[in-house]
């Protein structure tokens, strides 16, 4: 069982440096299409531009999916979420209650991300000391939680 759990760990960690070999190749075609462009018009200037801006989001989120899978945070899957929310945002929102909709769930997601993600060193002993959580006493070196 340990070696199946080990095996899933390293292949996770595989598909992830894919997933960033890809990115950095779907860069190199972005800034080989980008030197070929030329403009006529501000209409076709806005086309390619929604186009590279739609590539790079998505590069990005590629790129944030195989941080997560490498380092095996999960607390990174808010940032995740808000790039693709990010990305639909600016470039597709057809009517004003999606656009109500697509800013609440930006809104929810930093929400979650600010109280429902565990911060690091939250109950590191030094801080919940100093935070005055828990109070430890000099005579006996007894520690005491404050209630």
């Amino acid at each position: 069982m340990k070696f199946i759990h080990r095996l899933l760990l390293w292949l996770e960690v595989v598909l992830g440096i894919v997933i960033v070999v890809i990115v950095v190749f779907g860069l190199y075609l972005i800034v080989v299409s980008i030197t070929q462009v030329q403009t006529v018009s501000l209409g076709k200037f806005h086309i390619i531009f929604e186009t590279i801006l739609s590539d790079l989001l998505l590069l990005i989120v590629g790129l944030e999916m195989a941080v997560m899978m490498i380092q095996r945070r999960m607390e990174l899957l808010p940032e995740i979420l808000a790039f693709v929310v990010g990305r639909k945002l600016l470039l597709m929102i057809p009517n004003t209650y999606e656009l109500i909709i697509w800013v609440l769930a930006v809104g929810a997601l930093f929400a979650i991300r600010k109280y429902l993600t565990k911060c690091e060193g939250c109950l590191k002993f030094e801080r919940l000391i100093l935070t005055g959580e828990i109070r430890q006493d000099k005579k006996d070196e007894t520690v005491k939680t404050v209630t």
